[in-house]
């Protein structure tokens, strides 16, 4: 049944049911991926998925319904339930119902070329990536994954008081994997690469990057323990600062949960960090014109130059606060419940290339890899203890491999007296990013 047909059904019967206003918030997506085990097709997956939230107001109270199924004899149903679920929802914050904005401001998301990929040319790419990884060098004795696919998701929001938005969103995925093997002794690699375009996805770099990563680590060693000049690679500096992005959101400041409370408009970190919320990006991972509760979304700078400017809002949060929105009210899925999440989040480059920030550091390490880091964070304190793995830096350039080291230190204080940031920027599957960032000492645990 048509989304839009179906919807108008239902809000037609549950005005005549006694709810004064409701709306509909629908998710459909589908996938295609293909593993390759040597030479051949080890797994073939086609999965679709999706679903329809209701929510409405009932006798003053919220309720909420959902379903798999969008088919007029569900109607029923999904009104009763959200009846139910009205009585027994209590919550202090009346939630909102959203009348919309005057403008949303366009972000291209779906891109008609992916949708006409033949399955042939993903099996061809990811064949010609497990080629490369194994023939990169004779210590890879394992291509350990190989994966390449696409992905599709429709989101379509709709409510009584006139607000109706739509968005679709594709994009494809090349994930290699490698081992390699001296005196031994195994280590892996890998390296993910998603796009827009078809074109981006270079075989032969992302399974010979899988492969280098793997061989590089080979002949890791620790390190005595003292305090290190330390620089995260991009990656990994990223992997860090997603463990605190909630500090950043309203609700946890309202609730006391983040030490950022208060501290509008001061200085939280060195004059060269300004980190941005971007959900505009063209071609971001998590670009977005709306949010799940409808509000428009803007670029926004979170820190500028080390002051923050602002929190995350949804409309809950911004009510409680007296402010707008920040367009920042997600959930994760068609049953889950609105809360607060960066879109495109990262922190600006810096002018400097990481060949040139190396070349300033006559002793130090440079930190690839980091493990534990849900149990070995305090998002509340900043406190940290992880495991690491990467390499020394010697005589301002990057050399052998090391790992079985734990660093530690305290994440407000370490943004607070960053040195140098490089021109770097890469992001995560999920939209956040970072450059490779020199941090100054840190507390190195090893031999």
């Amino acid at each position: 049944m048509d989304i839009k047909n179906f919807k108008e059904k239902l809000f037609k019967k549950a005005l005549e049911n006694g709810f004064s206003e409701c709306e509909i918030y629908y998710y459909s997506g589908k996938s295609i991926k293909v593993s390759i085990l040597k030479g051949d097709i080890e797994k073939f997956d086609n999965a679709t998925s999706g679903g329809l939230s209701f929510r409405g107001f009932y006798n003053g109270k919220i309720g909420y319904s959902y379903t798999e199924q969008i088919s007029e004899n569900i109607i029923d149903s999904l009104i009763q339930y959200a009846k139910e679920n009205s009585e027994i929802i209590n919550e202090e914050e009346k939630e909102e119902i959203y009348i919309g904005d005057k403008e949303y401001k366009p972000v291209k998301t779906f891109y008609d070329e992916l949708e006409n990929i033949d399955v042939d040319i993903l099996i061809e790419k990811a064949l010609s990536m497990e080629k490369a990884v194994l023939s990169y060098d004779d210590k890879i004795i394992s291509c350990n994954h190989c994966i390449v696919g696409k992905s599709y998701s429709q989101i379509y929001i709709s409510n009584t008081k006139g607000l109706e938005l739509d968005k679709k969103d594709n994009y494809i995925l090349a994930y290699a994997g490698a081992l390699a093997k001296e005196n031994d002794i195994v280590k892996s690699g890998f390296e993910i690469k998603a796009s827009f375009n078809i074109d981006d996805i270079n075989p032969t770099i992302i399974g010979e990057t899988a492969a280098k990563k793997a061989i590089s680590s080979l002949g890791a060693t620790s390190l005595p323990s003292k305090k290190y000049n330390v620089v995260f690679e991009n990656e990994s500096f990223t992997d860090l600062l997603s463990c605190f992005l909630g500090n950043f959101c309203a609700e946890n400041i309202q609730k006391g949960f983040s030490l950022l409370k208060g501290k509008l408009n001061e200085k939280i970190a060195s004059d060269k960090i300004t980190i941005l919320d971007e959900p505009l990006m063209e071609k971001g991972y998590n670009s977005n014109s709306f949010d799940s509760e409808g509000v428009a979304c803007y670029n926004k700078t979170i820190v500028e130059n080390g002051v923050l400017k602002t929190y995350l809002y949804n409309l809950k949060t911004a009510k409680k606060d007296g402010v707008k929105s920040t367009g920042n009210g997600f959930k994760s899925g068609y049953k889950g419940k609105i809360g607060i999440s960066p879109t495109n989040f990262y922190i600006k480059n810096g002018v400097k290339s990481l060949d040139t920030l190396f070349s300033d550091i006559s002793n130090g390490i440079y930190i690839t890899d980091l493990a534990g880091l849900h149990s070995g964070v305090n998002t509340i304190s900043g406190d940290f203890s992880v495991l690491a793995n990467g390499y020394l830096i010697e005589n301002g350039k990057k050399s052998t491999a090391i790992e079985q080291i734990t660093i530690a230190g305290n994440f407000y204080n370490m943004i607070l007296n960053i040195k140098e940031i490089a021109n770097d920027l890469k992001f995560n599957l999920s939209g956040i990013g970072s450059p490779s960032i020199f941090v100054g000492e840190l507390s190195v645990s090893g031999e």
